[in-house]
This record gives C-alpha cells, sequence and structure tokens, in this order.
C-alpha cells in the first residue's frame, strides 16, 4: 500500500479535499483536509513533521502552497495529528493555529511533549515524527467548545470530545452534516466495517469517551471524516461500533494486566483481536490499523488506566 502523489488528493466535494499524507510512505494511514474557498484556505489537522513535504506536494496538486494557509484546525495534539503545525506556522507568519485550550500551552512550547514521546519512541523519534516545532503565542487561539467559527465559506461548529485525550475536538460542518472526529470517533481503512478504538496514554478515559460519541451521534452526521482514514457513509453505524470497540480492549488488557501479564503479551492479544475482527482481511489492511493505532501504545494507554483506576 506504498503512498503515491498522483492518488494523494481526493475532492470530496466542492471546496473539501482529503489529502493522504503517506505516513512513512504508505497511503490510508493519515489523512489531512483542506477547506477552499476564495479568501480562505483551511487545513484540518496537519500530519506529523515526517509528512510535510508529502502534504507540500498534495497541497501543490489543486494548486496550493502552504503559505497560501489561512488557519489550522487540530483536533488534538498528538504527533500524528499537530505535529507539522509548528513547522507549518514557522514559514507563514500570518498562519493562525486553533486548539483546545488545553493544549495550546503545549504548541506554544513543547518541551514535555517531545520529552514524553522520546521516552517512548526514543530513537525512532525523527524517522516517525520528524520535527515538532513550537509556535509563537500570538499564532496560537484556543477554541470554546460549541463556538461557530464562519471558515472557507462554511459554519464550523467546534465540539470539546474527551475520552481519547482530554483536549480533544471535533468539528461539525453544519451546511454539509459532515463531522471532523479526529481519534475520538475511532480508526477504519477504507472498505472495512471494523472499527478500531485507539486507547494510547496518557488521558484515556472510557466515561468522558462514551459522553463525546453521545454528544456526536445527536447531531445526526451525514458523513465522518476520519484522520485515520478518509470519509465515512454510514456514520450510524460507525460511532455504533465505537464504545463498544473501547470497552472490549480495555476489558480484554484491563483483565491481562490485572492477571499480572506484561505490556508485550497485552500487546500480542490486542492485535490477535484486531486481527480477528478484520476476519481474514489483506494483511496490509491490519499494517495500516497498526500503524494509525499500534498496539503497543493501546497496551501503554490501558496499563495505565488500569493502574489509575486501581488507586
Amino acid at each position: 500500500m506504498e503512498w503515491t502523489l498522483e492518488a494523494s488528493v481526493d475532492e470530496l466535494d466542492h471546496g473539501l479535499y482529503l489529502l493522504d499524507l503517506g505516513f512513512q510512505n504508505r497511503k490510508q494511514v493519515v489523512a489531512a483536509y483542506l477547506l477552499v474557498s476564495d479568501d480562505e484556505l483551511v487545513l484540518i489537522e496537519t500530519g506529523p513533521g515526517s509528512t510535510i513535504d508529502h502534504l507540500r506536494r498534495a497541497m501543490r496538486r489543486i494548486g496550493f502552497t502552504s503559505r497560501d494557509l489561512t488557519r489550522i484546525f487540530v483536533t488534538h495534539i498528538h504527533l500524528d495529528h499537530a505535529g507539522a503545525a509548528g513547522l507549518l506556522a514557522r514559514e507563514n507568519p500570518a498562519l493562525t493555529v486553533h486548539v483546545h485550550p488545553f493544549g495550546a500551552p503545549h504548541l506554544v512550547d513543547p518541551t514535555k511533549l517531545i520529552n514524553s514521546a522520546t521516552r517512548i519512541y526514543g530513537d525512532q523519534m525523527g524517522p516517525l515524527w520528524g520535527e515538532f516545532a513550537p509556535i509563537p503565542e500570538n499564532q496560537v487561539v484556543p477554541f470554546e467548545d460549541e463556538q461557530v467559527l464562519r471558515v472557507a465559506g462554511r459554519d464550523i461548529q467546534v465540539y470539546f470530545t474527551p475520552g481519547h485525550a482530554w483536549h480533544h475536538v471535533a468539528f461539525w460542518d453544519r451546511g454539509t452534516g459532515t463531522l471532523f472526529t479526529g481519534d475520538v470517533g475511532g480508526v477504519r481503512m477504507p472498505g472495512q466495517t471494523y472499527v478500531c478504538a485507539p486507547t494510547p496514554p496518557p488521558d484515556l478515559d472510557p466515561g468522558a469517551w462514551a459522553n463525546s460519541v453521545a454528544r456526536m451521534e445527536a447531531l445526526h452526521p451525514r458523513r465522518l471524516c476520519l484522520t485515520h482514514f478518509g470519509p465515512v457513509y454510514d456514520p450510524g453505524y460507525h460511532l455504533s461500533q465505537v464504545m463498544p470497540e473501547v470497552e472490549k480492549f480495555i476489558g480484554l488488557g484491563g483483565d491481562l494486566f490485572e492477571r499480572g501479564a506484561d505490556q508485550d503479551r497485552v500487546r500480542q492479544a490486542l492485535t490477535a483481536q484486531m486481527t480477528a475482527d478484520l476476519g481474514g482481511a489483506d494483511p496490509e489492511v491490519l499494517a495500516n490499523y497498526e500503524m494509525a493505532t499500534p498496539a503497543y501504545m493501546a497496551a501503554m494507554g490501558i496499563e495505565r488506566y488500569v493502574r489509575k483506576r486501581n488507586g
């Protein structure tokens, strides 16, 4: 499933483009979305710093450069969603980056975020994620819950949606019925029915997650746009699968941790569960799920949650 520039752009409807960022040179792992109007160019999600060249090349295919961007919206500050925001802001001082207020300080000074990620990824930090640059404070704008922003000819409403991360938000395009879910809406590869729940550390909270899913369901979206990966046209079914999958992962991993299993044993069990749920799909599809939501990260998140739950 090698990424190609020719297949990196998909016009979903007038003024809305899906950009495949070619994470680790694979297609259909990390997406960004571009909103286009006569006077604004808005990017939803940036991908990591390691994919910024793919982002630039995809934008050039539809006649734009990164310096044409007016705003960036990120669902949360995890490296695969906001990692390139600082690089884009550095080359475009007029650009504003919008983020949950809890995430804003970490975009201005990403030291803690980088140190935390480095403890996990070690010498793979650079190859996986690239540079995570700080953003000048005057270029960072915090969201407010339920605020409506008129951007690129659209009314975009912001919903705070914790559960996957405390600083997570979703974006509701009221005119088209499109909901940009980030990771709280789960991971689902094109052509598959399996919805995987990404449960990384440190903020996993199934109660908050359930409330966030209920909040999204109440909007009755006509289409979901997932960061991992792409548009979903059966939103009712898809959202109904998210919490059962969260609970399945936590139940499976939590039971093993309670019985003394280590993280590697839990990782293996989660991978086996994903494989079974995919029901014999192409191994390349499983590989894309694994790249979008690594089982070892899910195991780490569940272990932290179980320790916190047990006091």
